[in-house]
């Protein structure tokens, strides 16, 4: 059994999904609780990998559209945990799953252009030692990603008061694009995929630089709309701790109202339409199997007899959004993580 978080810890997340920079004097007032309280209630949850805030590229000279496929992967008898230790070290294999049937793995592959990811999926988790088959599923239009997904921690009024605050302290100015691969931003941007709530002060001591000169360049990079932030928790510490895929047939007249009502849905953590058969994919955190069929029964409503086509349950998460994950979901700091 894993200690629950409590209701201040989840508040806190909350917010920063909301407002991942946020500052403690920001959200001392809404929240209820000092600054200093806050500081050590993040320190404690940092600490601890339970939740962590980290950016990632999304703009500037970096490829704002991914490539993806989902890639299921079958394994040799005996030979899952070495064929999931080399999947765990690449860098485009952002998220790895242990699934219950169907598939051995679950992979979510991402890649800057069609030729790269065609050449990872065939020179590299094809040809991986131990892998015996594989099926690929491209991506055509995410609907719905991870980081869009929020906790049910905080009441309506504190929601409007930090998006609100947010919105104001972190003006998005991208008519002026930057190269964050540049000598000038690409360490800043190296520190901040590691800890996306590091300071001016923090990143000048890592990279060498004066903090006047970071800060200046940290206020450009943030203002520029060039890294996407994120903060993310251990599953397993949340209410939510069963995931399910879902793959399913939509008919094209359906697809809107269909990804409308995935969006209401809080439970729906990502949903993307796909090449193939299965032409949309469903991802969810659930409470448990008997939840778990209540989310299927939502989405058996809203389409036609037999559109469901598969479903699996994951069994264990090795790497989400690119971070290692422990078998408690929380980050595995034993083991170096793969770059962002």
């Amino acid at each position: 059994m894993h200690e629950p978080l409590s209701e201040d810890d989840l508040a806190l997340i909350h917010a920063l999904q909301i407002w991942p920079r946020a500052s403690w004097s920001s959200l001392a007032p809404v929240l209820g609780a000092s600054p200093p309280a806050l500081a050590s209630r993040w320190t404690r949850l940092r600490e601890n990998q339970v939740a962590w805030v980290y950016a990632y590229p999304l703009g500037g000279v970096a490829p704002r559209h991914r490539q993806l496929a989902i890639v299921e992967l079958d394994c040799a008898p005996g030979r899952l945990d070495d064929v999931v230790a080399t999947l765990e070290g690449l860098v485009h294999v952002r998220a790895i799953e242990y699934a219950a049937r169907g598939r051995d793995l679950m992979t979510i592959v991402a890649a800057p252009n069609f030729e790269k990811l065609s050449s990872l999926i065939l020179d590299e988790l094809s040809r991986t030692p131990g892998v015996v088959s594989t099926r690929t599923h491209l991506g055509t239009e995410m609907h719905i990603e991870g980081r869009q997904w929020r906790l049910d921690a905080l009441d309506t009024g504190q929601l409007a008061a930090i998006e609100k605050a947010a919105r104001a302290a972190t003006p998005v100015q991208r008519e002026m694009p930057l190269d964050i691969t540049s000598p000038a931003y690409a360490p800043l941007v190296s520190q901040l995929t590691r800890d996306g709530r590091a300071t001016a002060i923090d990143i000048a001591e890592q990279v060498g630089r004066p903090a006047s000169t970071v800060r200046r360049q940290l206020g450009r990079l943030l203002k520029a709309g060039a890294l996407a932030m994120r903060c993310e928790l251990s599953q397993l510490h949340t209410r939510w701790p069963v995931s399910v895929t879902w793959w399913c047939r939509v008919p094209k007249p359906l697809l809107l109202s269909v990804v409308g009502r995935m969006r209401a849905e809080p439970r729906v953590r990502m949903c993307m339409s796909m090449t193939g058969p299965a032409n949309f994919v469903v991802f969810a955190w659930t409470a448990g199997l008997t939840d778990l069929m209540q989310v299927q029964g939502v989405i058996e409503d809203l389409l036609p007899p037999g559109a469901i086509i598969d479903s699996s349950v994951t069994l264990r998460t090795r790497k989400r959004a690119g971070w290692l994950l422990r078998p408690d979901g929380r980050l595995d700091t034993d083991s170096p993580q793969p770059a962002q």
